[in-house]
């Protein structure tokens, strides 16, 4: 039986038994992501008005089907929710301002307040998100282990936050490739330069950031990234919205290796407005509004359909009206 399913940023499947629409939606998975959302905080206590960690909602992403055997180059190492943004933009800034102070160690990566207002798209980069999420996460649809094309994660959001965002104010002295690279007394304060190192430019944005073992040699990438255990179909990974992250380049299994994007995304005004704005590219078939326009889909048998959604907390997680008996 084939059931109805969302146009997913472009990707159009049928597939039978649960839906991708289905599965953002489900009851279980958005209580999953509440539990997430209230690992962050508030300094002063106060929740800020139109703010609710336990109201979750649902963000139609991508999923990904990687084939066995072929190389994987297209996720490098990387950040996902904003570039050049968490420099630029005053808002974003500020959710590194411990960092930017002097004092990285008391950095709070679950520090709630202005990431509220942070604008993570300045340049309206087609497939950039423009909202609030709390952890980047997928679901499994095959079994995949280490070696098989899985997700690699950095260990410690709070260290590499502090070294990507001061970065780009410090200069080597000796060539990259110099075996004292990584000794202190080899680097100097320098902002005579524009350059971002990991920030790369991209139509009419830029992408990032993405560090690299030559540009970010501290960081040890070669040793430091980590795949993520061994997962069987409905399985859930979640990863912070700061985690440098990457797809492991090589999948040396024997069948596809594929999750569905699914992140925790909490009730702020920011993203309730997006929410709105989604919820009009479902009921009419295009694709959501943070990815590429397209309209093609709309005459596809296995749309995504609001009577698909009927449990309450679903229909309010996209935006839906609660059906009353």
């Amino acid at each position: 039986m084939v059931k109805r399913l969302a146009l997913i940023a472009g990707t159009e499947v049928q597939c039978a038994e649960d839906s991708p629409v289905q599965a953002r939606a489900h009851p279980n998975v958005l209580k999953a992501t509440v539990w997430l959302n209230n690992l962050y905080h508030v300094k002063s206590g106060k929740t800020p008005e139109g703010v609710d960690l336990s109201v979750p909602l649902v963000y139609a992403d991508r999923f990904r089907i990687r084939h066995p055997g072929v190389q994987w180059d297209a996720n490098p190492p990387h950040v996902d929710g904003g570039s050049i943004e968490r420099w630029e933009d005053a808002n974003f800034r500020r959710c590194f301002q411990d960092i930017l102070s002097g004092n990285w160690r008391q950095h709070d990566p679950y520090g709630l307040e202005h990431r509220l207002d942070a604008r993570s798209s300045l340049y309206g980069r087609p497939s950039q998100a423009t909202v609030f999420r709390t952890f980047q996460g997928w679901l499994a649809m095959s079994e995949t282990a280490p070696t098989q094309g899985t997700l690699r994660v950095f260990p410690d959001v709070a260290l590499s936050n502090a070294y990507t965002i001061l970065r780009p104010f410090f200069r080597p002295t000796v060539p990259l490739d110099s075996a004292d690279i990584l000794d202190a007394k080899n680097w100097k304060f320098d902002i005579s330069t524009p350059d971002f190192p990991g920030i790369r430019s991209q139509g009419t944005g830029f992408e990032g950031p993405m560090p690299t073992p030559d540009l970010h040699p501290h960081m040890r990438l070669e040793e430091t990234m980590t795949s993520v255990p061994k997962v069987n179909p409905g399985d859930m990974v979640f990863w912070h919205c700061d985690v440098v992250h990457s797809v492991e380049m090589e999948h040396t299994g024997n069948n596809d290796s594929a999750v569905m994007y699914i992140p925790a995304l909490p009730k702020t005004p920011q993203n309730s407005t997006y929410i709105t704005k989604q919820l009009q590219t479902f009921l009419t078939g295009e694709n959501p509004p943070d990815f590429a326009k397209a309209k093609e889909g709309t005459t596809y048998v296995g749309l995504g359909a609001e009577a698909d959604i009927k449990e309450p907390i679903s229909r309010i997680a996209m935006g839906l009206p609660i059906q009353v008996a």
